[in-house]
């Protein structure tokens, strides 16, 4: 039986997907850098840069924006480590080491792998600083709205208005730069929203409607098409009992 945990502490967290056989279709991380350990099974993940499979002992990172989809060749054990952009460019590196080597303790429970998450860890984390700044474009302020206030109603009139294009050239542009249409980097967004209010005290509905949705059953079908649980099964999840993985 698939066993799913989240744990988070400052600007990482760690998802643990145990025996699980779930796909995910195409999305982004905003803002976040994802390094997956793969421990067992096999997946296939694609890019803007193609399809390449990952079996066990495999490594990958994820840069922030970066839309993939991750399709399940066979039931798969899958650690993920999500790493805040910001967090990685402007903390301190002992904090940073030392908040990692806390969430380690209590994520996992294999010390043989400890010592690879900390050496790709602080490879992300020198690559983020490497990084330049992004460049300002005719949809920053819109995709810079829609990742904070995804709730908010947004034709795509409106959305054209915003960035100051056409509603043709908006969904051309904004698809090039983010790899996603404006509307389902919209309802991915609100999702997420949903996500970190489920790990808090609201309810279903509270959190279905604070995140935009009206309809639950709309909201139920597009969270778990996303995260690929149920919202009642992912609040559980991030009640989960460290550590997330056990040998």
């Amino acid at each position: 039986m698939a066993k799913i945990g989240y744990l988070r502490r400052d600007g990482v967290e760690f998802i643990a997907c145990e025996q699980s056989t779930i796909s995910y279709p195409l999305h982004n991380h905003v803002s976040v850098f994802t390094l997956g350990f793969m421990l067992e099974g096999a997946i296939e993940l694609t890019t803007d840069q193609g399809c390449k499979r990952y079996q066990k002992n495999d490594t990958f990172l994820i840069f922030p924006y970066t839309p993939h989809c991750l399709n399940a060749k066979s039931c798969y054990t899958l650690l993920s480590l999500c790493i805040s952009r910001d967090w990685a460019a402007h903390s301190e590196l002992e904090k940073m080491d030392s908040a990692l080597a806390s969430l380690l303790r209590e994520a996992v429970n294999r010390p043989e792998m400890e010592e690879k998450i900390h050496q790709a860890f602080c490879g992300v984390i020198l690559m983020s600083r490497m990084i330049p700044p992004q460049k300002e474009t005719s949809i920053s302020g819109l995709k810079t709205q829609l990742e904070s206030d995804p709730e908010q109603r947004c034709s795509i009139d409106d959305m054209a208005k915003i960035a100051s294009v056409s509603k043709y050239h908006l969904i051309r542009v904004f698809k090039h730069e983010v790899g996603l249409t404006p509307h389902q980097f919209q309802i991915q967004n609100r999702i997420r929203k949903a996500q970190r209010l489920l790990e808090g005290t609201a309810t279903m509905t509270e959190a279905a409607l604070a995140a935009g949705f009206c309809d639950q059953s709309h909201f139920i079908r597009q969270f778990r098409r996303l995260v690929g649980l149920t919202p009642k099964d992912y609040r559980l999840a991030c009640n989960a009992t460290p550590p997330l993985l056990v040998d």
